[in-house]
């Protein structure tokens, strides 16, 4: 494979895993059990009722990022001044449901907002990417989201130099399973859809796109997205440097 397009949240870095962390801490302090599921239940409801919703699932941004994004890309300042109310209302929601001091909800919707700020890379990931360099492989970062957080992201977590080339949904106006998008990556390499392969968490946006636009698949499975039998992947793996294989591909 001349071509590895790499999915970013969940594929790279840890992301379910420390925003659930993060809320259960919260939900410890106040008291309550159960704060993970309700506080992301709550957003994802609350989230399909914004006005811009439609394009929020188009590239692919969550309600649960909608919890501590920035939106501080020029064109997205109504989102910032929506995103307050959301989020506070959101918390309280929760505490409500689950019996807990909704009088906290502000507080715990801004210690969210700030101590969400984490980027663990997956411990194989260093040395999947430089196997990769080893053998000469170009590579895309491939994500969805808004601009400023999945940057915010990717830096915080050292990889604002790994790849020849970035293409974030919202930058693009395309989100993952769009097989346009993947064209786009195909075309900035020069590289045909035979030699290149998608690497990622989520059989929908990231194994779908790549199967319509003829790229090879690898499924990352990290224990929170069931397979989908819609979308089947070439490949499938627990940790990244099983996908190595493909190299010889």
């Amino acid at each position: 494979m001349r071509l590895w397009l790499l999915d970013l949240d969940d594929t790279l870095l840890q992301d379910h895993g420390v925003s659930q962390g993060v809320l259960e801490a919260l939900g410890q302090e106040v008291g309550v059990k159960g704060f993970f599921p309700a506080v992301k239940a709550r957003a994802e409801a609350l989230f399909r009722q914004a006005p811009f919703y439609p394009w929020a699932e188009r590239i692919g941004h969550s309600a649960l990022e909608a919890l501590w994004a920035r939106y501080t890309t020029p064109g997205l300042e109504a989102l910032a001044a929506w995103a307050w109310p959301f989020r506070e209302r959101v918390f309280r929601e929760a505490l409500g449901l689950l019996g807990g001091p909704v009088e906290r909800a502000r507080e715990l919707a801004e210690a969210f907002f700030h101590e969400r700020r984490r980027y663990p890379l997956f411990p194989e990931v260093p040395g999947f990417l430089e196997a990769l360099r080893a053998k000469g492989a170009g590579l895309l970062l491939l994500t969805n989201g808004v601009p400023d957080l999945q940057r915010e992201k990717l830096f915080g977590a050292g990889l604002g130099e790994a790849f020849s080339l970035t293409l974030i949904s919202g930058e693009v106006g395309l989100g993952k399973p769009d097989p346009r998008l993947f064209r786009m990556a195909l075309c900035a390499f020069g590289v045909a859809p035979e030699e290149a392969v998608m690497v990622g968490d989520n059989p929908e946006r990231d194994v779908q796109g790549a199967l319509l636009a003829g790229l090879k698949a690898v499924w990352v499975d990290r224990g929170h997205r069931p397979r989908d039998p819609r979308y089947p992947a070439h490949l499938e793996v627990q940790d990244l440097r099983q996908a190595l294989a493909l190299l010889e591909g």
